[in-house]
């Protein structure tokens, strides 16, 4: 994080947490419904000054915390929580007490990272970032058990807990005990404002590729390529296109790069082309709402039209285009696949001998237990 000093020892910095994750409305499918994405205490740079409470030393993005005065006032600025005189209260949803907290519905109290990170949980006035609406959250949330904490706390700790959101996995933990813990979490899309995942399921970390295996293909070129299942097939080079890619800035500080020319709704990019660079644009984003941004540059990405065994074809992106003679990684090894009418192929019996397990050996200590096959089936006729 980059701090930026500016006149009377202030400092200003880009906040981690981007506006969309304190938007927690519930009705997303609306058409033409504005998301709220803009917040009066982040410049047009993106950066918000940071502040320290004049009593605890809590130290927040005003952005984040919602705070407001002028600047002056914020020299000697409380948070809410010693501003109410109430040093010793803890988060209802985790526990733990100090922190950026905020007072919820229910006269309570609650951190701003739990109140992000449970879906349930949702901000009245956005902006100030209080009170917080609790009355959502379901009652089970409330039974999980902590990965973290259980294990070291003799106590019985309470509060309420997020889970893994990778598939099915129901590894559970506070939001506070994640974030000691070096969990993972980033923005993302409904239904997880806040993607979590465990230290079991943590994406790892991909090596980058060397410039001589990212050359360019020819058509006709045999190549491993990955499929719409996550899977690696054999393919074939059919066509080099070019697909257009906008980058655009949103108004809370978040960008994207990889829209499409027809997700801009305030202009007809397929037939006027792009806006000017610093433009205000209207997005439709993959929840269905609009989104204010300004938009930086147009993209043009080469892509190959592959065709698998099965006769299927797919455009892609160099990246997931592997050569023949590279070097595959372990994970692509591990997805490697062939066509679907293969999976039906016969083996003979010899190779059937040859794979099967070993055969199993009667235990020395039940030996005189075991009764042979053909005698039980007799015994039970």
């Amino acid at each position: 994080m980059t701090l930026v000093n500016r006149p009377g020892g202030r400092q200003w910095s880009k906040p981690l947490i981007p506006e969309m994750c304190f938007n927690t409305q519930t009705s997303k499918t609306n058409d033409g419904v504005a998301g709220q994405l803009s917040n009066p205490h982040v410049a047009e740079d993106g950066t918000s000054r940071l502040v320290s409470c004049a009593q605890c030393c809590v130290r927040v993005h005003t952005s984040c915390y919602g705070v407001s005065g002028d600047e002056a006032e914020l020299d000697d600025w409380l948070c809410a929580r010693c501003e109410a005189d109430a040093a010793t209260e803890d988060c209802c949803l985790c526990s733990l007490r100090g922190g950026a907290l905020q007072r919820a519905n229910n006269d309570k109290w609650v951190h701003v990272l739990c109140a992000i990170t449970v879906l349930e949980a949702r901000f009245v006035n956005i902006t100030e970032r209080s009170p917080i609406d609790l009355s959502a959250i379901p009652l089970p949330r409330f039974r999980l058990k902590c990965a973290y904490c259980r294990k070291r706390m003799k106590r019985e700790v309470k509060g309420c807990c997020v889970q893994c959101s990778h598939g099915r996995c129901s590894t559970a933990f506070h939001p506070t005990c994640a974030q000691a813990a070096g969990i993972l979490m980033h923005p993302d899309d409904w239904p997880f404002i806040v993607y979590i995942t465990c230290h079991r399921h943590r994406a790892p970390i991909m090596p980058e590729r060397n410039k001589a295996s990212m050359r360019e293909l020819a058509v006709g070129q045999k190549v491993i390529c990955k499929y719409k299942n996550g899977r690696y097939y054999h393919s074939d080079v059919v066509e080099l296109t070019t697909a257009t890619f906008y980058e655009v800035v949103f108004d809370d500080g978040s960008y994207s790069d990889n829209l499409f020319p027809e997700d801009i709704e305030n202009r007809d990019c397929v037939r006027l082309g792009p806006p000017a660079e610093g433009a205000a644009v209207q997005v439709r984003w993959t929840d269905g709402l609009i989104y204010g941004a300004k938009f930086v540059a147009s993209h043009s990405i080469p892509m190959y039209l592959v065709e698998f065994e099965d006769g299927s074809q797919i455009s892609v992106k160099r990246e997931d285009i592997y050569t023949l003679d590279e070097n595959l990684p372990k994970r692509v090894k591990s997805r490697m696949s062939v066509a679907s009418d293969m999976r039906f192929e016969l083996f003979t019996q010899n190779d059937v001998k040859q794979n099967s397990k070993r055969q199993r050996v009667i235990n020395s200590r039940y030996r005189e237990d075991y009764i042979e096959p053909v005698i039980y089936r007799a015994i039970m006729e």
